[in-house]
């Protein structure tokens, strides 16, 4: 399974993100029961308030 991490760009300074790759690694909670490999393929910000460049940012990622 590939995944894209879009992150909230306010708590970029307080929170460097790696909870969620430990998350991931360990396949806990909206991860659990997922047998086969997780790869992350990118991870960025939703570009501000009120998210509208998400979407755009993650299809730059792809």
């Amino acid at each position: 399974m590939k995944i894209g991490i879009i992150r909230c760009q306010q708590t970029e300074d307080m929170c460097p993100g790696t909870m969620d790759f430990k998350i991931i690694k360990e396949k806990k909670f909206a991860f659990e029961g997922i047998t086969g490999d997780i790869d992350i393929i990118g991870m960025v910000s939703c570009g501000g308030c009120p998210g509208k460049k998400a979407i755009y940012r993650l299809v730059d990622v792809v």
